[in-house]
């Protein structure tokens, strides 16, 4: 776990400029790590997911109360219907597949699509059901020192290596130093998903389970 400033401080050590007396002054340096978890807020882990319980309007295929928070949403069971006991995964089609799909009829939806930063549900839906709508989020920019989210909670080292690796090949033109700060960053990757598959795969603990090795 760690702020704004430990991971800002942290790049300048690697960077060989722990005073921000060059170029890189702490402003672009602070760019450059809210650039980095621009980048990964679009991978999926565990702890970037969320999920909104959203009451559909009756004879409108428009779904409404779109979490402000969305970056994007969960490619496999993403939007799920409720009626009663039941549960849809509803299907995502293309703009052009789901409007050669609607006749104007209502009933209880299957597929939705998204056009024009609106999500659209067919059949239009006959009464308010209840869509769980799941999705990774997005993340104000981190700006003073203190600032944290859940990738400086949970993935600092990712959001640091993918920082360092920038600077080395955009600012510094350093090609050399670029790739191994890469192949450091594509490491730290496989630990983070495989620390994420430990919380969302199925099974149980045993007192012999080995969460993670060290190397």
């Amino acid at each position: 776990m760690a702020d704004l400033d430990t991971i800002r401080n942290r790049v300048a050590r690697k960077i060989q400029d722990p005073d921000f007396t060059g170029s890189l002054t702490s402003a672009v340096v602070t760019d450059e790590i809210n650039r980095s978890i621009r980048y990964y807020e679009k991978y999926r882990f565990n702890f970037n997911e969320a999920q909104s319980d959203i009451t559909l309007t009756a004879n409108t295929q428009v779904v409404p109360n779109i979490p402000s928070d969305l970056s994007s949403p969960l490619y496999v069971n993403g939007l799920m219907l409720i009626d009663s006991q039941v549960k849809i995964t509803l299907q995502k089609l293309n703009p052009t597949d789901f409007f050669n799909k609607d006749q104007d009829q209502t009933g209880r939806p299957y597929w939705w699509t998204y056009r024009n930063g609106e999500f659209l549900i067919l059949p239009t839906p006959q009464e308010a059901y209840t869509l769980k709508f799941r999705y990774l989020k997005t993340y104000t920019a981190l700006s003073t020192g203190t600032d944290t989210n859940d990738f400086t909670d949970n993935a600092e080292d990712l959001i640091l290596l993918h920082t360092v690796k920038n600077i080395y090949a955009e600012d510094k033109q350093d090609p050399q130093s670029a790739a191994y700060y890469q192949s450091l960053e594509d490491a730290e990757l496989k630990a983070v998903r495989e620390r994420s598959n430990y919380f969302n795969s199925s099974g149980y603990l045993d007192n012999n389970t080995i969460l993670y090795e060290e190397f």
